[in-house]
Parts: structure tokens; sequence; C-alpha cells
């Protein structure tokens, strides 16, 4: 079940107060996607992730928090470009927003992220041209210095193969490949190196994935936080919204 209640916030930048909708819970049901879009119904909920205040443009996950930096991004050049994307979607356009301010500050999974969740609602509405190029953008933010996080890298696999990028989804392939790693993750890579070859850039989940593909019967004798995270993905802890 989703709960939504309507509270009346003060901008943390402008200072301004305005009514919004606000998700107090939600719940999932199967397996999230591989680029860890969430199944319904919290799928369905994307549209409230953000909040946007009326009157400056200020987008958070809530817009009575901030800190100076927030207020300081207002007035970049990076923010208006941004706020005034020609997506026909609002929520698609607050991700990309919250996105030029995560890149402006420097933070570039936080920018790769909110592109991405940008190109889910242009999955949710249809427009697979548009999601396609969002993702694009989302690996843009990824650019530069070697991304280490195998989380990251296994997202932006998913991104690439989804965006038919398949030259750079396949040097990526052969990065991890080389790395030999443990289930559930070998799994996933190989997964996705089977679509790859195949030119499918289809949306798959991470059950699909692993389908077929237990878990070793002996498990490994060091904790592996990247695979503590992946199991809890997988089973779908949804965190309230308004705690990210």
């Amino acid at each position: 079940m989703t709960d939504y209640r309507t509270e009346k916030l003060q901008c943390h930048c402008c200072g301004k107060s305005s009514e919004h909708s606000v998700l107090m819970s939600s719940n999932t049901r199967g397996s999230p996607d591989l680029d860890q879009r969430p199944p319904k119904m919290y799928r369905w909920t994307i549209g409230s992730w953000l909040q946007e205040c009326p009157y400056c443009g200020y987008v958070a996950p809530s817009i009575d928090k901030g800190d100076a930096k927030a207020r300081s991004f207002l007035d970049t050049a990076e923010f208006l470009t941004a706020s005034r994307d020609p997506s026909s979607d609002p929520a698609s356009r607050r991700f990309l927003v919250r996105a030029a301010q995560h890149a402006h500050d420097g933070e570039r999974r936080s920018a790769f992220l909110s592109t991405l969740s940008a190109a889910w609602v242009c999955d949710d509405a249809s427009r697979p041209s548009e999601a396609a190029a969002l993702r694009l953008k989302a690996a843009r933010h990824l650019e530069g210095p070697r991304i280490t996080s195998l989380d990251t890298r296994l997202l932006l696999l998913d991104v690439l193969r989804r965006a038919s990028s398949w030259e750079a989804a396949e040097a990526l392939i052969a990065d991890l490949t080389a790395e030999e790693l443990e289930y559930p993750f070998a799994e996933i890579v190989a997964f996705h190196r089977d679509k790859i070859a195949a030119r499918d850039d289809a949306r798959y989940t991470i059950g699909q994935a692993l389908e077929g593909k237990p878990a070793p019967p002996v498990a490994t004798s060091v904790a592996d936080p990247e695979l503590i995270k992946a199991i809890a993905r997988h089973i779908q802890i949804i965190p309230s919204p308004r705690k990210t």
C-alpha cells in the first residue's frame, strides 16, 4: 500500500512556503531491474521522490532541507540550463536539475543516479528514445578518473547496454570479467555478456539474471560489503525516500 500526505514546507533557499505531496510509505513486489529500478508499487511513486519549490526552482528530496551549496547553485548557469530543460515530464526535469547540482558539486555518482532516474520516468512513459539518450547522459557523468566501485560499474554496464552503447559495454565487460568476481556478480556480468553479444537492449531484472543460478553452498569466508548490498537490493528493503 502506498500512502501520501500533503505538507506545507518552507523552502530552504528562498524561504517561501508551498504545499507538497509527501510519500510516507510504499511497498514492492518482485525483483528490481538490473539498473536497480524498483518494482511496482514503489516504482510508480517516482514522481514524488523529488520536490520543487514553485518560487525559486530549488529541487531536493525535501525542499525544507539543504546547505549553503544548494543556495549558491541557484545562481549558476547550470541551474538555469537544467531548469529550462524541454523534457515533457516535470518529474524527469526535476531529476535533471538535481543531477546538475550534484555535478556542480563534484558528486559524479549522485549525478549519474539522478540522471538515470530521469531515464526511468521516460521508461514509464514509453519514450524509449528519450530514455536511451538520458542513459548516455548519465554515463557521461562517470567519465574521468576510473570508477572503482563494483556496484557503480554494474549499474553503468546495464545503462550502456540499455542505451545500445555496445563498444563501451564490451570494454566494461572485459574489465569486469578479468576481475574474477564472486557470486552473484560473476553471474550478472555473464548475463550481460550474452545480451550484449546478441545486441539485446531490453529491460531485465536481477531475478532474471540469476534465474537457475543459486548461490554456492559454501559462503565466502570474508564478508563482502558489495555482496551484502546486492542481496539487500534483491529483497528490496526500501528506505524512506525522505532520508535519501
